[in-house]
C-alpha cells in the first residue's frame, strides 16, 4: 500500500475527467512527483515526508497536485475548454479548491486573482495541464462537483435558424463535423423521419392488420365449409339418403351412380 494519497478533491477532478473523456489518454497523467520534484518545493511531493509549500492541519501524507493528460480523445473538447471553464469558476467564486493551474506555458494563481502570466519553468506544460489544490482541510477534502459534464450540454435549441444549424453541424477550421453538431443533427433527422413516416408506418400495419383479420374470417369459413363436406361425404358413403336428397353432393352422388364410367380398354 502507498504510503501516501491524493487529496479528495483532486481525486474528484480526475473522476470527472475519466467519466467526460473515458477513452483519454493517461501517459502524461502524474500524481506524486519524481526524484526531481523530491528535491525542490513541489505540490506533488507528500506533504507530511517531503517538501512543499504548505503544510495543512492534518496528519494525512497527501499529495496535493496532479496532472492530466491533454489528449482527452473526444471530437470538440480540448483541455483547454477544462482550463477555461475552472478558471470561469474560480473567478467568480464559485471554486475555491484549486491554488494554481498551469497549461501550455501559461499559469493562473489564486493569489494573483486567477490572472494570466507567462509560466517560466523548465517544463511547458503543452502534454498535460496540471492542478494543485488548497491546503485547507475543508477544501481539500470536498468531494463537490467540478461540473467538467457542463462542458458536453449545450443549451437546447427550439426552431433554429439555418445559421445555428450550420453552427453546430459544421466546424469550419477542420471541415468535419463537431460532436455537437453530430448529437444535434442525429436528433434533428431522426425527429424528421419519425415524423414524416410513423404515420406512414403506422397506417401500413394497421391496414396490415385488418388483412390478417380479414384473411382469418376467409380462413374460417373455408374451415367450416370443408369439415361440413367432409361429414357430408362421410354419410353419403354410409347411407346417401341421410345426407338428404336436394344437397348438391347427393345429386352428384346420384349423377356417377346413374351414370357409370365406360370400361377402358
Amino acid at each position: 500500500m502507498a504510503d501516501w494519497v491524493l487529496v479528495a478533491c483532486l481525486a474528484k477532478l480526475r473522476d470527472e475527467f475519466n467519466t467526460i473523456a473515458p477513452f483519454r489518454s493517461k501517459a502524461s497523467d502524474g500524481t506524486i512527483g519524481d526524484p526531481a520534484h523530491a528535491t525542490r518545493v513541489s505540490d506533488h511531493n507528500p506533504d507530511e515526508t517531503g517538501t512543499v509549500p504548505v503544510r495543512d492541519a492534518d496528519r494525512v501524507n497527501e499529495v496535493h497536485a496532479i496532472d492530466v493528460d491533454v489528449d482527452l480523445a473526444v471530437p470538440g473538447l480540448s483541455m483547454e475548454d477544462v482550463v477555461q471553464l475552472l478558471l470561469s469558476r474560480c473567478r467568480s467564486g464559485a471554486e475555491q479548491r484549486l491554488r494554481y493551474i498551469i497549461y501550455g506555458r501559461r499559469i493562473w494563481e489564486a493569489d494573483n486573482d486567477w490572472g494570466q502570466r507567462v509560466y517560466l519553468g523548465p517544463n511547458p506544460h503543452d502534454k498535460h495541464a496540471h492542478f494543485s489544490a488548497s491546503y485547507v482541510s475543508a477544501l481539500e477534502a470536498s468531494k463537490a462537483p467540478w461540473h467538467l459534464a457542463d462542458l458536453l450540454q449545450e443549451e437546447p435549441m427550439t426552431n433554429p435558424t439555418p445559421a445555428q444549424i450550420a453552427a453546430h453541424d459544421i466546424d469550419p477550421s477542420a471541415a468535419t463535423q463537431s460532436w455537437g453538431g453530430a448529437a444535434f443533427t442525429t436528433l434533428v433527422r431522426t425527429g424528421y423521419l419519425a415524423n414524416t413516416f410513423a404515420p406512414t408506418i403506422s397506417a401500413l400495419i394497421n391496414e396490415l392488420n385488418a388483412r390478417v383479420e380479414d384473411q382469418e374470417d376467409s380462413l374460417d369459413a373455408a374451415g367450416a365449409s370443408l369439415a361440413l363436406n367432409t361429414a357430408l361425404l362421410g354419410q353419403l358413403t354410409a347411407d346417401p339418403a341421410e345426407a338428404g336428397e336436394a344437397h348438391p353432393l347427393v345429386q352428384a352422388f346420384r349423377y356417377v351412380q346413374a351414370h357409370p364410367a365406360p370400361p377402358t380398354s
